[in-house]
């Protein structure tokens, strides 16, 4: 085993899998779902693209992850050009959130891109940190 050259393609399948099932939690709001696929402790950060833009624990970021996904509807996103490199316990993910949805009435869209680390406790992938930042708004 060669955590530099070796694929881990059992892993990398799971971590896929874990992908859907956040992307499933976010359309049906099930914020409790959402947060358990999180290592919430001292070692979590997330660097969001919506405000507050510093660098959040993991108290604050399920929180606010809550406030945003809860005024959304009909919300669809999916994951493009997605890479997942496993590393033993630890997996990186990186690829370009299309989402859209309606917010008070009002139909948005974006592309975000999104790097998501992972960490394999108790044979379940759960994200320790995260990063998106948005492509910016061509005119």
């Amino acid at each position: 085993m060669d955590l530099f050259t070796d694929a881990f393609e059992s892993s990398q399948a799971e971590v896929q899998a874990r992908i859907e099932q956040i992307l499933d939690a976010v359309r049906t709001k099930d914020f409790d779902r959402l947060a358990s696929y999180h290592l919430v402790g001292p070692k979590f950060s997330n660097f969001d693209d919506v405000e507050p833009l510093e660098r959040q624990d993991g108290q604050t970021s399920m929180r606010l992850e809550a406030e945003q996904f809860a005024g959304m509807e009909n919300f669809h996103g999916r994951f493009e050009d997605v890479k997942i490199d496993v590393f033993g316990p630890v997996a990186i993910m990186t690829g370009i959130l299309v989402w859209d949805c309606t917010i008070a009435g009002n139909a948005l869209s974006g592309r975000t891109r999104s790097t998501m680390v992972f960490v394999d406790k108790d044979e379940q992938w759960l994200i320790t940190h995260e990063h998106h930042f948005p492509f910016p708004i061509s005119h």
